[in-house]
């Protein structure tokens, strides 16, 4: 899935200030973490980070496809550009579909869509895909490692400093791993942008452990690949089961949205290092 943002986006990704990039293995995943030199570096005295995001790409994609989110973000916010963010993007194994956290059913999916068939779309939304449990562990182990990367010499960081962030393929998976972590162990926010729901299920009933876990949604009403009715059925299933969530919807379609999506993501990550103050 290509990333692509609104032609109509406003403001350039402001230059990073003081943060340091480096190649990782994190939990068995290649990562490009960035970050603040003296964390990434291991120094004793690091004072912890303000945030982690952790950014999941999409089906096919590469572990930089979101590695300039936050410059991009920090255009609509100055408060995002001054907070000590810990960055991690992992890249997805290679599979028969190319690089994909798990076995996305595309052809059934597109099927499903094209064709209206309910029944299909039933199922598919309701089994657990292949590969899935693998991904949940790997990722839950990557989740904490980048909490204790966060926390510098004062070990790990809360989990409420988390903000999962996922485009598509990556969307998905970003709140299936929010929803897969232990009670009381809940992250700070998803930025669940042009996904779909899975586990149907199981979602609802992880939601019922993670009450009031906050996701701020996106997606294209001109999608044609994740259409935007496959968002709003993971906003409703959110919303009838107690999730604290907003569903901003833009005129295009795979991609990100033009500035005014963007606002909205850059307030949503401000609010999540805000509350992991608290």
């Amino acid at each position: 899935a290509k990333l692509a943002v609104a032609p109509a986006s406003a403001g350039q990704p402001s230059a990073p200030d003081g943060v340091s990039s480096s190649s990782r293995e994190i939990a068995g995943y290649r990562c490009l973490v960035k970050g603040p030199p003296e964390l990434l570096n291991g120094s004793a005295d690091a004072s912890p980070a303000d945030l982690v995001v952790i950014g999941l790409h999409g089906l096919g994609a590469a572990a930089e496809q979101l590695a300039e989110l936050k410059p991009m973000l920090s255009s609509f916010s100055q408060e995002l550009g001054s907070l000590r963010v810990m960055e991690v993007y992992p890249q997805a194994p290679q599979t028969p579909l190319g690089a994909a956290w798990w076995m996305f059913n595309v052809m059934g999916y597109m099927q499903a869509v094209s064709t209206q068939d309910q029944t299909l779309m039933g199922k598919l939304i309701r089994e657990k895909p292949e590969g899935i449990d693998a991904c949940r562990k790997a990722m839950t182990q990557l989740v904490l490692e980048a909490r204790r990367l966060a926390g510098g010499s004062g070990g790990p960081v809360a989990a409420k400093k988390v903000l999962l962030a996922g485009f598509s393929l990556g969307a998905i998976t970003s709140l299936d791993l929010a929803l897969q972590q232990a009670e009381g162990e809940g992250v700070g926010g998803v930025l669940f942008m042009n996904g779909a729901p899975i586990c149907i299920e199981e979602w609802t009933a992880r939601l019922k452990v993670h009450k009031g876990l906050r996701v701020q949604m996106s997606g294209g009403l001109a999608d044609t690949i994740l259409p935007h009715q496959s968002g709003g059925w993971v906003h409703q299933l959110l919303e009838a089961n107690g999730a604290q969530v907003k569903y901003k919807l833009h005129p295009g379609g795979h991609e990100l949205g033009g500035p005014d999506v963007l606002k909205e993501a850059a307030d949503f990550v401000v609010e999540t290092a805000a509350r992991a103050r608290v």
